[in-house]
């Protein structure tokens, strides 16, 4: 379902792309910074079809939204993720 709602709205990589762009984040003096949240621009400052990211662009730094700073918010999803996957830990 996931990757259908994602090309409707226009957001949706490739696998080879989604690869590519996590190698750039690794390989490219641009992405050298830390700690920051690094987008590709196929007008993903936008929203819309075909508007919210999509293939292609450029890399720019993007902006946390509150939800991702608010640190209750990111307790609980540490707490969920690591109920989810604590049978793999052993």
């Amino acid at each position: 379902f996931f990757p259908t709602l994602m090309k409707a709205i226009g957001s949706y990589v490739s696998q080879k792309e989604a690869g590519e762009r996590l190698a750039q984040t690794i390989a490219d003096p641009q992405a050298a910074k830390s700690g920051v949240y690094w987008s590709w621009n196929g007008d993903a400052k936008s929203i819309g079809v075909g508007n919210a990211g999509g293939a292609g662009g450029d890399l720019f730094e993007n902006s946390f939204s509150g939800m991702v700073q608010d640190e209750a918010n990111g307790q609980l999803c540490w707490d969920y993720s690591m109920e989810l996957v604590k049978p793999y830990l052993k």
